[in-house]
């Protein structure tokens, strides 16, 4: 686009900080929205690809669990704190210098995992391990992946059209859920026997197109003003070293225990800075966080929102998937069910890009707790026979609701801080990225929790209704001996051998009943939650009022004066 293009009165950028949003011929809306697509995939791959491919990186490093643990830990902690960051850096630098500095970093990071992947740096040459090397690419990922997504609601709100360009902003945050079930399809076709060169050497592929796309079809330009202040350095310091320790008690929790004495150390140091940065921020002049609109009862009421479909929406990601990988299933047996999982959810942005109505949000947000709801009461009915294909129609519905909701989600938290004014957008941005990091983190680390505690219970409890002079018990311990007289010739060796196989299957049977606890569990949360929602929903329709009336007639306002 030319330099020399004087943008009309309706095509000034929204706010400082964002590119402006001309009306562009149908065959550059089109092309701006394909490459919007491409990034927001690209940027979901930042975070598929670990959480695919972990156990097999932790295999061909030779790490152990907690090794590969910080490996997560790294990625999750950059991800959740650069949100502050990003918002200043557009605004004061522009989208141009934006778009290159996140273009640039995706390459870094995209090129040093290949290398780490590809053992190019496991020589005497290179003075850094390559598994701190690692956790530097996984850093650097986390940092890009939010940049990515920015980049991708961008250029999706250039393609869409004026009636639905806010829509943009629901396909730009559906496309990252799409990372974690692509990247399980695609790996076992990729990751050959366990080799990840060629899996990374992809993703290096796909950041080369990105670079070439963007290059190619720049953004519009935007307004810029000098908006950095020393107390933003020293706020944003103590905010990223809070969700960066939280991290660490989540990730690390459910591999060591939240026992293990040193944990008490990150969680401390995430209470302290982070109310530390949070009170530099209520008593700043300029905060870059609106602190007392965020203790307002609608945000909390909207964070905690966002917070719970995130735990519940674990009931997939770390219940579903848990089970099977317990079960003995790999990613090479799964791709149908992640296929189905893709499916649902490329279904769900179609619809929600095209049915959220602003006027009347809350009845999706409970519509898609329903869907969790009845999806974890199907998986309630499981047994060591369970097999990929009985979580099919579940894991349909649960998907649906993990991208269905955010529809509602976005537009509601959009209009409650635009309706307040420009400088609250990067506060409803950091409210949603930690509801939605952490969300999924403490998510992840409860059902770990749940499940390890249930299993222990029931384990505990079938080894001490054994019965050691039951006929039945006494048949199985035999068939297994027999099974073992051609390895172990020594009789008492083989009693033992033999009984500790049965034990082995009795844990497994404990597993088994702990994953069906927290699939109950999980159900009757969002059963409660879905009942609480309706009820706030009825009472709101009875008295005929819309809960935000308020932002939308401020929006309008906004609208009349332009």
């Amino acid at each position: 686009m030319s330099n020399e293009y004087q943008f009309k009165p309706h095509e000034q950028p929204f706010m400082v900080g964002s590119p402006a949003t001309p009306d562009h011929p149908t065959r550059r809306k089109v092309f701006y929205l394909l490459i919007g697509i491409f990034i927001g995939i690209t940027a979901s791959f930042q975070n598929g690809l670990l959480v695919a491919n972990l156990t097999q990186i932790q295999g061909e490093m030779g790490l152990t669990p907690v090794e590969g643990g910080w490996i997560s830990v790294a990625y999750n902690m950059t991800n959740a704190c650069i949100t502050v960051l990003l918002y200043k850096i557009r605004q004061q630098f522009g989208m141009a210098l934006f778009s290159k500095i996140t273009l640039f970093s995706l390459l870094a990071a995209t090129s040093l995992q290949w290398l780490v992947s590809s053992h190019l740096l496991d020589t005497s040459a290179i003075i850094i391990e390559p598994y701190y090397l690692e956790i530097i690419a996984r850093g650097l990922s986390g940092m890009v992946a939010s940049a990515m997504t920015v980049l991708a609601i961008f250029y999706c709100l250039q393609g869409m059209p004026t009636a639905k360009r806010i829509s943009g902003l629901i396909l730009g945050f559906g496309l990252v859920q799409f990372g974690i079930p692509l990247s399980r399809i695609i790996s076992p076709y990729l990751a050959v026997d366990g080799q990840l060169e060629t899996l990374f050497l992809f993703e290096l592929g796909l950041t080369l197109i990105c670079f070439a796309l963007i290059n190619i079809l720049e953004l519009p330009p935007g307004n810029t003003e000098k908006v950095f202040e020393k107390l933003d350095f020293l706020s944003f310091a103590f905010f990223a070293s809070g969700l960066a320790a939280l991290a660490v008690f989540l990730v690390q929790g459910r591999i060591q225990w939240w026992t293990t004495p040193w944990l008490s150390y990150p969680l401390i140091i995430a209470v302290v800075t982070i109310s530390i940065a949070l009170w530099i921020e209520t008593h700043r002049k300029n905060p870059m966080l609106q602190v007392r609109w965020m203790r307002s009862r609608n945000i909390i009421a909207f964070t905690i929102t966002g917070a719970v479909m995130r735990i519940l929406l674990s009931e997939q990601n770390v219940g579903a998937a848990g089970l099977l990988a317990n079960l003995g299933y790999g990613n090479d047996q799964l791709i149908t069910f992640y296929a189905v999982i893709l499916a649902a959810s490329v279904l769900a942005l179609v619809i929600s890009i095209f049915r959220t109505n602003a006027m009347d949000l809350r009845r999706l947000v409970i519509f898609a707790v329903a869907l969790i709801a009845v999806g974890a009461w199907l998986d309630t009915d499981i047994s060591l026979n369970s097999a990929p294909y009985m979580f099919y129609v579940s894991q349909f519905m649960i998907a649906f609701a993990a991208v269905y909701f955010m529809g509602p989600m976005v537009f509601e938290g959009m209009f409650r801080a635009i309706a307040n004014g420009p400088a609250y957008i990067i506060s409803f941005s950091v409210i949603f990225s930690i509801s939605q990091t952490i969300g999924g983190l403490a998510g992840a680390a409860a059902i770990q929790a749940f499940t390890t505690i249930r299993t222990q219970i029931h384990y505990a409890d079938m080894v001490s209704s054994l019965n050691l002079g039951d006929p039945a018990l006494m048949a199985q311990v035999a068939g297994v001996r027999r099974m073992l007289s051609t390895q172990i010739t020594d009789a008492n060796q083989a009693n033992v051998a033999a009984m500790g196989q049965v034990l082995q299957s009795i844990q497994r049977q404990a597993t088994v009943a702990a994953y069906a606890d927290l699939f109950f569990l999980m159900a009757t949360i969002a059963s409660i939650t879905t009942l609480i929602l309706l009820l706030n929903y009825l009472y709101h329709r009875y008295h005929k009022r819309n809960p935000l009336a308020k932002e939308l007639a401020a929006i309008a306002k906004m609208r009349e004066a332009k």
